[in-house]
């Protein structure tokens, strides 16, 4: 499974579970396949660490075994951002942090495991006057993952405080210091393309926080009964060696709206580039006591993407949005946990902002990515978003010119990763450009 991010900074995600086609992919991030990090293995206990399988799941010998045979896993990371004419505002924001999460996880036991996780975030900077990231700008630590889940080889259930992978409803804190997580039960059915998945989310924690609430991303006062999704894949292998996916996702988000997304691709691995082509509906409308106001979102877009290499891809994309004058931003799509800070799984995008924060109209997105090798990628995008957040106003034109890199380092030093993403953005609505770079190194272990 590639490390997916689709990250926003206004005012980066490991993802497990059901594989999105999202616009953004920076496959760059190598996933974790770092030491031995199990109690048993650390303090050399000789226990008996060897699973079977059985029609209850995967399982150690007994109680004991899953204790000891349990693994400790986390991040470690060290992060500075800075914006000059952050959002096209007239100040300049910079701080630099470090920190990360800790989360112990028992071995299998006839496919069940608990797992306890720890967050912390402390400034390295100084608090001197000048205008600070939102995200970073107070020390945070706390609890973080705590669930339980059960799992075989068709099924899978999580209750607690976890990281979650829907559309809209994701993690996006892959190259950030702390995970979004959500308190929920989460059911799926099925694996990769081929899916029935029932999520039920009671409290919400932002990458920014270090306290689960029943707020969200939308308002920080406002509380609400949280959501609840249901979604279904399907893959089909065609006789020419094509496959054709498609998946299909409501989601309530009490008191502020429903989201219908949808989503179908086919891809051509016998013809040259080995292209793939996408196309999505996305639907929102207010619901309950509709605290955000109207909603009435329409959205329609297509994806082309390719390899013209063997180590370059590259991928183009649009987006129509349909403006609704007197509506949440003129027919944008209210997404109350992704609310400036991801895209997440709408095809064209920016990366230091989002697209349905933006408005109503066109958007369109061209990226490549080269991976020079197992340990260097190297990529860029140019994207431009033809919105309007209200019918009386000029579109907004934004063009983001983005660049970045990441190096995953090996041997002794296996599992640390250097990061940096490094963008403007322009417009002619505002007197000056917005510039941002990101510069992250992590240790993942």
């Amino acid at each position: 499974m590639k490390t997916k991010l689709t990250p926003c900074g206004s005012v980066v995600s490991f993802m497990v579970g059901v594989p999105f086609l999202l616009a953004t992919t920076f496959s760059g991030a190598a996933p974790y396949t770092g030491p031995d990090t199990t109690i048993n293995h650390l303090f050399d206990l000789k226990q008996n660490c060897a699973t079977i399988k059985t029609p209850y799941g995967m399982t150690v010998e007994n109680a004991s075994a899953a204790l000891t045979c349990g693994g400790v896993h986390g991040a470690l990371r060290t992060a500075y951002y800075s914006l000059n004419h952050a959002y096209f505002g007239p100040k300049s924001q910079d701080t630099a942090v470090a920190g990360g999460y800790i989360r112990y996880e028992t071995a299998p036991l006839y496919g069940a495991q608990l797992a306890i996780g720890y967050n912390l975030q402390r400034r390295l900077d100084q608090k001197n006057g000048h205008a600070e990231v939102t995200e970073f700008k107070e020390d945070r630590d706390g609890l973080a993952e705590v669930y339980l889940t059960w799992k075989n080889d068709k099924a899978r259930l999580t209750i607690g405080n976890q990281r979650l992978n829907l559309p809209f409803v994701g993690d996006y804190a892959d190259f950030r210091v702390l995970p979004s997580l959500y308190q929920a039960a989460d059911i799926q059915y099925g694996n990769g393309a081929d899916f029935v998945r029932v999520t039920k989310i009671n409290k919400f924690k932002s990458y920014g926080d270090d306290e689960f609430t029943k707020t969200s991303r939308q308002s920080s006062t406002i509380q609400t009964d949280g959501m609840w999704a249901i979604g279904a894949g399907k893959s089909t292998k065609l006789d020419t060696g094509s496959t054709v996916k498609g998946q299909a996702w409501f989601e309530r988000y009490a008191d502020y709206g429903d989201i219908l997304y949808t989503q179908a691709s086919i891809d051509f691995p016998k013809q040259r580039y080995t292209p793939e082509l996408a196309i999505q509906y996305i639907a929102g409308q207010e619901q309950g006591a509709a605290k955000a106001g109207a909603v009435d979102s329409q959205i329609v877009g297509v994806q082309l993407s390719g390899q013209p290499t063997k180590t370059l891809s590259a991928k183009v994309a649009y987006d129509y949005i349909r403006p609704q004058a007197g509506t949440y931003l003129n027919g944008a799509l209210l997404t109350p946990y992704a609310r400036n800070t991801s895209s997440s799984t709408i095809f064209a995008q920016p990366f230091f902002t989002s697209t349905q924060d933006l408005g109503a109209g066109h958007a369109f997105m061209l990226s490549a990515e080269n991976k020079f090798n197992p340990k260097l990628t190297v990529g860029g995008r140019y994207s431009f978003m033809d919105l309007k957040e209200n019918s009386t106003v000029a579109s907004r034109n934004q063009s983001e010119y983005l660049l970045y890199g990441i190096y995953n380092f090996d041997g002794q030093l296996k599992g640390l990763s250097l990061t940096n993403f490094v963008g403007v953005q322009t417009s002619p609505r505002y007197d000056h450009d917005f510039w941002q770079n990101r510069l992250t190194l992590s240790y993942r272990f």
